[in-house]
């Protein structure tokens, strides 16, 4: 049971939490002052130099300095007035910016996990085909013959092709669509021919001219020069690819485990008509 209280990222998040402001205090006590003082220690002003230069590519002068000072004391007067008159409440902009920063936080928590061992990475390859599943893929040649040029030369020039002949000179550069297409997606095949062409593309013989194949664009003759289908990588040859995935999806999870926990805190009320049976299922407690 401890063991896994121990491993919930909330704990985590509180745990951390406290060691850093315990830390915090006891390095840099800080002094009891009402909200009417603003203070500028060195630690801000760094910070506020930093994103300066960060800015401009250089570090500031005395004027910049000075300028950096008087627009945060302006910033800082107006967010303290801002919130005294409640200007923060409802306010889409701040909601969302916290929700990135808390965001950011369980994230942070996610990374800080122990990194993952070469078994977990070829479990995760294993349970998640469908991130590491290579689409059906085609290289091929092409003639392209418009809708309106479509009659006996199309014929003609497939039995030229088949015999060995060059593709014709005035079939070059039709279009700007290419002859020559190297290994791609299905997807992006059909993107760039419509009309079916890519699927057309699984009938044909390797290696051999045939056609016409219809698309979005017109007629074509095609040379298949190589298909691959549908598979699944070889986890040694992607296993930097895996890694990345599985630490992505580590720090998702950790999110939404952070977020049911918080969400937990609270009783969520629904007043409103037309909301999804899924979303009440899921947010409001019997």
């Amino acid at each position: 049971m401890l063991k896994t209280i121990a491993r919930e990222p909330l704990v985590h998040f509180l745990v951390l939490g406290g060691l850093l402001f315990a830390a915090w205090s006891w390095l840099a006590p800080q002094p009891d002052v009402g909200p009417e003082v603003i203070i500028i220690d060195q630690a801000r002003l760094d910070h506020l130099e930093t994103l300066w230069t960060a800015q401009w590519k250089r570090a500031p002068a005395d004027d910049d300095r000075a300028a950096i000072i008087d627009r945060h004391l302006r910033q800082e007067v107006f967010y303290r007035e801002a919130l005294r008159m409640g200007l923060d409440q409802d306010d889409d902009i701040i909601r969302t910016r916290l929700a990135q920063k808390m965001e950011a936080v369980s994230s942070d928590l996610g990374l800080l996990m122990q990194p993952p061992t070469e078994d977990q990475l070829r479990a995760f390859h294993a349970a998640r085909p469908d991130l590491f599943t290579l689409p059906q893929a085609f290289a091929f040649r092409q003639v392209l013959y418009l809708p309106a040029e479509a009659g006996d030369a199309v014929e003609t020039t497939l039995a030229a092709l088949q015999g060995g002949a060059e593709i014709p000179p005035d079939r070059r550069n039709k279009l700007s669509v290419p002859l020559d297409w190297a290994l791609t997606s299905t997807q992006a095949l059909e993107n760039a021919f419509g009309g079916g062409f890519a699927k057309a593309l699984g009938t044909l013989p390797v290696g051999t001219w045939s056609g016409p194949v219809r698309s979005g664009l017109g007629l074509h003759l095609v040379q298949v020069t190589e298909g691959q289908p549908e598979q699944l990588a070889s986890f040694d040859e992607i296993r930097d690819y895996v890694a990345r995935q599985y630490e992505y999806y580590t720090v998702l999870d950790a999110q939404d485990r952070m977020y049911r926990d918080l969400l937990d805190r609270y009783e969520i009320r629904f007043e409103a008509d037309g909301i999804p049976d899924s979303i009440l299922q899921d947010y409001v407690r019997p």
